[in-house]
């Protein structure tokens, strides 16, 4: 079987988020399986235009890009993108495309694959489907309501992504979408926000993601060599969301004082990029608080090998955060927003904890009361957390259930 992987972004190049580094994962898993894969990365949004190939751990990677001006319009389609995506389709003849996030991309591959017959199964990772900023987040912290479809988007949160803000823009995205066969979801909360929407639940497959388990490794960045000298001689707890509100930054800072009082040692260490106010305000707090900036996407494992928790602190639909899995895999449980995909993944009290969404005080005690178990208590939490990633959330599972997808798309059931 041969399969082309279309996005528009892939490691090591561009923004790394959990999509990123979730499909470069399945990409190594397929081809270790015997599926001839390889990726198309298009993106509209760079400064020069790239052609460029190239091979990362195995995997064949066709990157080509450009920059055309920002406009709804040009963000739901771009006619360059159009016609490189059928020049790779003929080069390659897939029999199936897989697609992953396209808002760099627009919708243009969809078409491509339609006009040449060519299935297409397509992984969701956020609900760009249903929302300009891919989360139905307003401004105001508030939610959109799935059921309802306003003409246009008034309210938005617009500081992120925010893409192809059109009129009667779920309708516009469902029909350019039609010929997509199967919808991939890591989490049945991301699925439930599609049927509330009135996409047919037979177009679903939910497919946790799965990750390879290689052992953990020195940082590569010498400037963090001081976070493994000193991090034994604290309490830590990572934080990967950086100075990004969605991810629940400022849900933290409101709970950092009350946390500082409670937790003796503590130090949080603030893992990516984000608002720079917000980061400021994080700073504010050294050296309890550690502001590493962007921390490559390899040397996570450490840093989460390194913690005591790993907190995931969104205030918005997460689908199934890549950082809950790679803290498993390290041994460290994590405390997470009792919202979204999250609660799927982590067992209450064993492989972390669970509080209520965008609540500080929650969070606090939360954290608070795993530092105040018996020590013996804490250690057993992490060979739970390990169990997890290598029995239910494994990249074996993950593949075999693309497979299936994939033999039903092609079948056309």
């Amino acid at each position: 079987m041969r399969v082309l992987t279309v996005a528009n972004s892939f490691p090591p190049v561009g923004y790394m988020g959990g999509a990123e580094v979730s499909n470069y994962h399945t990409c190594r898993g397929l081809i270790q399986g015997g599926v001839d894969c390889s990726v198309l990365v298009l993106n509209n949004r760079v400064s020069e235009m790239v052609n460029v190939w190239y091979e990362l751990d195995g995997i064949p990677v066709h990157r080509m890009t450009h920059r055309l001006a920002r406009h709804a319009l040009t963000d739901v389609f771009d006619p360059w993108i159009y016609r490189v995506a059928r020049a790779e389709l003929r080069r390659l003849k897939p029999d199936l495309v897989h697609v992953h996030n396209v808002s760099g991309a627009t919708l243009a591959p969809y078409l491509a694959c339609r006009t040449m017959g060519i299935p297409v199964v397509n992984t969701l990772h956020d609900l760009w489907l249903l929302c300009p900023n891919n989360m139905l987040y307003r401004t105001d912290g508030s939610f959109c309501d799935p059921r309802k479809n306003s003409p246009r988007c008034r309210s938005c949160f617009r500081r992120y992504d925010f893409w192809g803000d059109i009129p009667y823009r779920r309708r516009v995205f469902a029909a350019l979408t039609s010929n997509v066969g199967v919808f991939v979801s890591p989490s049945q909360a991301l699925v439930d926000r599609h049927l509330e929407a009135g996409y047919a639940a037979e177009r679903f497959r939910v497919i946790p993601y799965g990750f390879s388990n290689p052992d953990p490794r020195r940082f590569s960045s010498p400037r963090f060599t001081e976070v493994l000298k000193t991090v034994s001689e604290y309490r830590t707890v990572v934080f990967a969301g950086g100075g990004n509100e969605n991810k629940g930054a400022r849900v933290l800072l409101q709970a950092l004082p009350d946390l500082l009082r409670r937790v003796n040692d503590l130090r949080v260490m603030v893992a990516g990029g984000g608002e720079q106010p917000i980061l400021a305000r994080f700073r504010q707090y050294a050296p309890a608080v550690q502001v590493l900036g962007i921390v490559p996407f390899a040397d996570m494992r450490t840093l989460f090998a390194l913690a005591d928790l790993t907190l995931v602190a969104s205030v918005w639909h997460e689908n199934s955060p890549v950082v809950i899995y790679e803290s498993f895999q390290a041994g460290t449980p994590v405390v997470g927003s009792k919202f979204g995909g999250v609660p799927e993944l982590i067992q209450d009290g064993e492989t972390g904890y669970l509080f209520s969404a965008g609540d500080p005080a929650a969070l606090a005690e939360s954290i608070a009361a795993h530092f105040s178990r018996p020590p013996l208590q804490r250690r057993r939490m992490r060979p739970r957390c390990v169990k997890e990633v290598r029995t239910r959330l494994t990249l074996k599972n993950h593949i075999l259930g693309l497979r299936e997808v994939y033999q039903e798309a092609l079948s056309g059931s």
